[in-house]
């Protein structure tokens, strides 16, 4: 689903938040900041034990975790606070069988249903085990604050989406003001049953974010699916072992997708999808830059990423690597590794340089595509060089409006 455009957005963010009367952070100075630990014992009352440590927290602690924490409630976190494990290996918060929350941690405000984000949330040092085998539905990090910091934490297993950046609440209330300027790196995140990294945002609220230097593998849809990709950098990312697309994202504006491995995408291979490395559509009036990313496509359809996952869930070693050319596909299976496939409104504007693309030589590859699309969008311009394109069937596709630039 295509949101209708929406033209404020990205880098004036915080200038139309404060303009809108939407919360601006400011200074908090507590009176004496504190160590809250709570230890679990891998028992029913870990939950309760978590949730009593951080109730009793005030603005400005840092709450310490400790011990494996068996969860049979949702984890809430309030605003201004810093949630550490002792380490990601003595830290492990483990969803209890048939639990079937919605997620194992999430920001207070998308418990409580509040119609403005939350802010200054810290997460890091720990691992969340979402016990994908023995449940359904849960996210592992839901998270809907503003400023906040997401750094050294393990995802495994989600039922759902490993985190999930969302607008909506839990009962499907919207924001009023923006959620921006956060930060989530080295994070590890495999095996979530839907999307490993989730931004969720029929409004326009979830703009200027980074993900950097982190592993995104064995997703069951994409490794990463955006609704609003506006002033979002994606950074030095690996991405492997995934079904549908390793990068999509709506909405560019002012967007940096750089510096990533995408190993694997469209593993899945099912008839009549096309499936993307890359795809990206174009809001007018700011620039987008997708540039060093190294696609390919390794594994074949349709059994190899369940090989894979298994493999690593016994700890065996994986199974000797086939390559997609060795392996049947449908005829109407597409792959294409980098697009740009619409402008919503207005003029898009786009650099794609240095980029390399290695494909396999079948027809059903398509290394770049580049077309306005049928929304409002009145044209495209694109520079594009520097980008290797080998192995591809079609190398590069144009559509109508697009003005082709080398640049300066």
């Amino acid at each position: 689903m295509r949101h209708l455009p929406i033209r404020l957005l990205a880098g004036g963010a915080a200038l139309a938040a404060a303009a809108a009367g939407a919360a601006v952070l400011m200074p908090v100075t507590p009176a004496e900041a504190a160590r809250v630990e709570a230890t679990c014992a891998n028992t029913a009352d870990d939950a309760k034990t978590l949730q009593a440590a951080i109730d009793s927290s005030s603005e400005g602690d840092e709450i310490v975790i400790k011990g494996p924490c068996l969860i049979n409630a949702t984890i809430s976190l309030p605003d201004r606070r810093t949630y550490r494990g002792d380490a990601k290996a003595g830290a492990v918060l483990k969803q209890a069988d048939g639990a079937n929350l919605p997620a194992v941690l999430a920001s207070e405000g998308w418990v409580k249903n509040t119609d403005t984000s939350g802010e200054t949330v810290r997460v890091e040092r720990l691992t969340i085990d979402g016990n994908r085998d023995n449940n359904k539905g849960t996210v592992g990090l839901l998270l809907r604050s503003w400023n906040t910091r997401v750094y050294d934490v393990d995802i495994y297993g989600t039922p759902s989406d490993g985190i999930r950046i969302s607008n909506p609440s839990q009962n499907g209330t919207l924001l009023k003001n923006t959620m921006v300027n956060s930060v989530i790196s080295d994070v590890y995140i495999e095996g979530a049953a839907e999307a490993g990294l989730r931004v969720v945002d029929p409004g326009n609220s979830v703009t200027d974010w980074t993900l950097q230097r982190s592993w995104i593998g064995f997703s069951g849809t994409n490794a990463i699916e955006s609704d609003n990709a506006a002033g979002w950098t994606f950074s030095d990312l690996h991405l492997y072992a995934t079904p549908k697309n390793a990068i999509d994202a709506h909405r560019c504006f002012g967007t940096s997708i750089d510096n990533n491995y995408i190993e694997d995408f469209g593993a899945e291979s099912t008839a009549k999808q096309t499936y993307y490395g890359i795809r990206c559509d174009l809001q007018g009036d700011a620039n987008t830059t997708i540039t060093d990313n190294r696609i390919h496509k390794f594994l074949p359809p349709p059994n190899a990423l369940a090989e894979l996952r298994e493999a690593r869930r016994k700890g065996s070693p994986p199974p000797e690597r086939k390559y997609a050319a060795t392996g049947p596909l449908p005829a109407d299976v597409t792959f294409v590794y980098l697009a740009l496939d619409a402008v919503n409104y207005g003029a898009g504007h786009a650099a794609i340089t240095g980029n390399t693309i290695l494909g396999h030589g079948t027809k059903q590859e398509t290394g770049m595509l580049l077309n306005r699309g049928d929304g409002d969008g009145k044209s495209m311009s694109v520079v594009t060089a520097g980008n290797l394109i080998d192995a591809i069937g079609v190398p590069r596709k144009v559509g109508s409006g697009v003005r082709l630039t080398r640049g300066w």
